[in-house]
């Protein structure tokens, strides 16, 4: 009776036992399924709403689903406008706009958020270096003309002064020496987006004011007249624009180098693996010499922001899956597929108040009729 009472005891335990390892199996494989959610701790029982705007680039972040179920274990369910700088900063000041967070991709346009709006918190989240997309043939032949460069490591990199050379001259595609793909009587140029609507483009003119101006930021109203004619070759000739940066690499990806033989876009969007771009076969992604790193600052207008802001830094679920989305992180723990060097050559912005002065003068040209200086 005895033995068979112990039978009967360790065939229960076996039962529990078995129940248990079920359980944490079940537990882990949620676990994973969620992205991880649970290694962070348990999710929020409840979510609240928040509505910010930001650059297009990090659209295709926000509508992850992944992103999306990650931020709501965190409590937050997350609406998103995507708007140029400048476009931002005038839905900004509006009253009442609604908004619990502004998102730029650009340290000048984070700044005059911060100073114009009285705010002193801001979560540095991830960035992202403006890069040229173009294809093997082209850059071939740009460098056998100069305008594409080898490295000491062997990468090649896009020539932003050859660039400016030619512009200044107005070179034509079908003049350069050895020209094979690509023999259209066009301008080199480097196809950007209007920089009066998108922070691209402007970050452009970062990048060519700076070669213009010698090698230094620009910085007075005298430097800002100098380089002028310089960013008017470079930006202002090529006609109609596309209004973001996403409109410009879709027209990369889809309509090849007849529309877009170099184009400056975020290395984020050519990295991107969430879902990756289906890439030209004879894709290339080059750095610019110099360039200047987007950085994506969050901008807490109320306590969802702030809550936003700290997850989107910390919370390493979100972090790796930035980085899927081929932007660099904040934290050094996860970087994007693809971006294992870093460009050398890169550059500071001007002020928000210098870039402004650059696009009302650029602005003020094309109104004129008159054409570039």
């Amino acid at each position: 009776m005895t033995s068979a009472r112990s039978r009967s005891a360790v065939r229960v335990a076996a039962l529990i036992t078995g129940v248990a390892i079920i359980a944490v199996v079940a537990v882990v494989v949620a676990d994973r399924v969620r992205g991880g959610a649970g290694a962070q701790g348990d999710c929020a029982a409840s979510t609240s709403a928040v509505t910010g705007i930001i650059g297009s680039e990090k659209e295709s972040f926000f509508k992850d689903p992944r992103v999306v179920e990650r931020l709501a274990c965190r409590g937050l369910r997350v609406t998103v406008d995507s708007q140029g700088s400048r476009e931002m900063l005038v839905a900004l000041r509006k009253p009442g706009h609604g908004y619990g967070f502004a998102f730029p991709s650009s340290t000048p346009t984070a700044q005059k958020i911060l100073g114009e709006f009285g705010l002193t918190e801001s979560f540095p989240v991830f960035s992202s270096p403006m890069v040229v997309a173009t294809f093997n043939g082209v850059a071939d032949t740009l460098e056998r003309n100069g305008a594409v460069q080898a490295e000491p490591d062997g990468s090649r990199v896009v020539d932003v002064a050859t660039l400016l050379r030619f512009a200044r001259e107005g070179t034509t595609w079908n003049q350069l020496e050895g020209a094979a793909e690509y023999r259209f009587p066009k301008a080199v140029e480097l196809r950007t987006t209007d920089p009066q609507d998108s922070n691209s483009a402007i970050m452009f003119l970062s990048v060519a004011s700076h070669v213009a101006n010698n090698g230094s930021v620009v910085q007075t109203s005298e430097e800002v007249q100098r380089v002028v004619p310089d960013l008017c070759a470079l930006v202002g000739r090529q006609g109609d624009k596309q209004r973001t940066s996403q409109d410009l690499f879709n027209d990369y990806l889809t309509k090849g180098y007849g529309r877009v033989p170099i184009g400056l876009v975020y290395e984020a969007q050519f990295l991107t693996r969430s879902p990756a771009p289906v890439l030209p076969r004879d894709a290339v992604m080059l750095y610019p010499r110099p360039t200047v790193y987007s950085r994506h600052t969050l901008i807490p207008f109320d306590d969802t922001g702030r809550q936003l802001g700290r997850a989107l830094r910390d919370d390493q679920v979100l972090v790796g899956l930035a980085a899927e989305h081929g932007f660099r992180p904040e934290s050094p723990t996860a970087q994007p597929v693809g971006a294992d060097k870093s460009p050398v050559s890169v550059i500071e912005s001007p002020s928000f108040e210098v870039l402004e002065s650059m696009l009302d003068e650029l602005a003020r040209i094309q109104r004129s009729g008159k054409g570039c200086p």
